[in-house]
């Protein structure tokens, strides 16, 4: 893929980019994620439940967006990417780790479940294949 100047460290500072999946006609359908990922130009990851549009949308079409802002005021980066489900053992790690990030506290706690599953748990894998500079119109 190729790189641009200045995207990996703005995407570093990004807490939040935007997923972009496509509607079997077609629109885009955006909204915004939670980012902990470190690297644009390798895979990255991105916890939810099975039972949502964005789900529906890459089970019908992988292709999507990320885009998440530049430190340029007025420019945004664009990363075209094909999305995949996760392996379920995968999920169940991540998934842990990924709440007790969000909720420390709950821990040492007994109402955090290690040991069930939780079948409306999924990650979406995004592979990035392209980046390119967007700027606001």
């Amino acid at each position: 893929m190729n790189r641009i100047e200045g995207m990996l460290e703005d995407f570093k500072k990004a807490k939040v980019v935007f997923l972009t999946t496509f509607s079997e006609k077609g629109e885009e359908r955006s909204r915004s994620m939670t980012n902990f990922n470190e690297d644009p130009y390798g895979m990255m990851w991105f916890p939810t439940y099975r039972n949502t549009r964005k789900v529906e949308d890459i089970k019908k079409n992988p292709r999507v967006l990320i885009t998440f802002p530049s430190s340029k005021e007025g420019v945004f980066y664009e990363i075209e990417g094909r999305a995949e489900f996760e392996d379920e053992r995968v999920v169940n790690e991540k998934w842990e780790w990924w709440w007790l990030y969000w909720h420390p506290e709950q821990e040492d706690y007994f109402l955090f479940d290690r040991r069930s599953r939780h079948p409306e748990r999924v990650i979406i894998n995004v592979y990035p294949l392209s980046a390119r500079i967007k700027t606001q119109e």
